[in-house]
């Protein structure tokens, strides 16, 4: 069985972080998001695998390669304009073949979900097209039932459906071909899973899927059981620098190459990507910082998002915000919470809170948690 991950798309500029990276690519503790549907999918014994994403397929391709694993394969589809989901499903028509194939987005946190009991629904029942959705002990059912229920954004297919396709022009799968195949009396259902399905549509997701899964000890297992950690709810990398009066407070993530300096406190749920630089008297409070992110010396970092190689300036504070670049201007520090990035400045010289915390719990000399 094959699988076609739908791994981003156009943006349109709704979404300023993905300017960066296509959202499949995001990282989320120490791999893109995409790696871990791959990874589920390859636990419910899929190997072969075509991603698309509409104009920005070899975006991925670069930094997944073709064998992201011994035992997964993968096909790349190209698109330079946007298709939709349906669309993209009838351009891999041809490497798909005559077999049953599942459709999942790439950029989505699958937890503990089942695809063997929604493969066995699918074909016991005989369905053309069968949609995963989210219900509280909802059986599965029709199109009619369908539609009390939230779909996952997962499909199961048989090549039944491409004739229903057309071959050029945007197509979604809820809007025009399920429509299709149920004008023909082709069976089309409904079929609630269990576990966890997160989307992330946005920074905002984003961030609130990083804080969900790091505070959650069972979902975040296969995330961080390969780390190192000496001290629960903290996975340092042996090559990171965290220097003996600096304070971090799980759960948290630092990467290879990075470094925490004096008197800096990172407080979880928070992610710092590989060769990050947080200098003295930074603090980064339930944010995830990008690869080569910079935070300045005595700055304030909460709620946000650091793209790779972007500078936060020393004294700068940035809440609920995307920092794209070393400039902070207006587009770029859009806010996720509607608040106000004040830099000390503008604050008429008041001690924010962060030092009045850092007062609080500040380490001694002699003992470090981290020692």
């Amino acid at each position: 069985m094959k699988a076609v991950v739908l791994a981003g798309g156009q943006e349109f500029g709704q979404c300023p972080l993905s300017r960066q990276l296509p959202r499949a690519l995001w990282p989320l503790v120490d791999r893109p998001i995409i790696e871990h549907v791959l990874a589920t999918l390859r636990k419910a014994g899929i190997g072969q695998m075509a991603i698309s994403a509409n104009g920005r397929t070899h975006t991925i391709a670069a930094k997944l390669g073709y064998n992201p694993s011994p035992d997964i394969t993968v096909h790349y589809s190209e698109d330079a304009m946007p298709r939709g989901a349906a669309g993209c499903i009838k351009d891999c028509q041809n490497w798909l073949g005559a077999g049953r194939f599942i459709v999942v987005h790439g950029a989505s946190l699958l937890l503990d979900l089942d695809l063997n009991h929604l493969l066995e629904a699918h074909k016991n029942n005989a369905a053309t097209l069968t949609v995963a959705a989210t219900a509280d002990n909802t059986p599965g059912g029709d199109l009619n039932r369908m539609l009390t229920l939230k779909p996952a954004g997962i499909y199961i297919c048989e090549p039944d459906v491409f004739p229903f396709i057309k071959t050029k022009g945007y197509q979604d799968i809820k809007e025009q071909l399920i429509p299709k195949l149920t004008e023909a009396g082709l069976k089309v259902q409904a079929v609630p899973v269990s576990g966890r399905i997160i989307a992330i549509r946005n920074e905002e997701w984003y961030l609130n899927a990083m804080v969900d899964l790091l505070n959650d000890p069972q979902h975040r297992k296969p995330f961080v059981d390969h780390l190192p950690s000496k001290l629960p709810g903290l996975w340092i990398d042996p090559t990171a620098y965290v220097h003996p009066q600096a304070r971090v407070i799980g759960p948290a993530y630092i990467g290879p190459g990075a470094r925490v300096m004096a008197d800096t406190v990172v407080i979880g749920p928070a992610v710092i990507g590989a060769n990050c630089e947080i200098q003295s008297e930074a603090v980064v409070h339930e944010s995830i910082l990008w690869e080569e992110s910079k935070i300045g010396r005595g700055a304030l970092v909460e709620q946000a998002v650091v793209a790779a190689k972007a500078l936060v300036s020393p004294g700068v504070e940035v809440r609920g915000s995307i920092v794209l670049d070393t400039a902070l201007s207006s587009a770029e520090r859009q806010s996720l919470s509607s608040s106000t990035d004040l830099t000390p400045a503008e604050l008429n010289g008041r001690p924010g809170w962060w030092k009045r915390l850092w007062k609080g719990i500040r380490p001694s000399r002699a003992t470090s948690e981290l020692e």
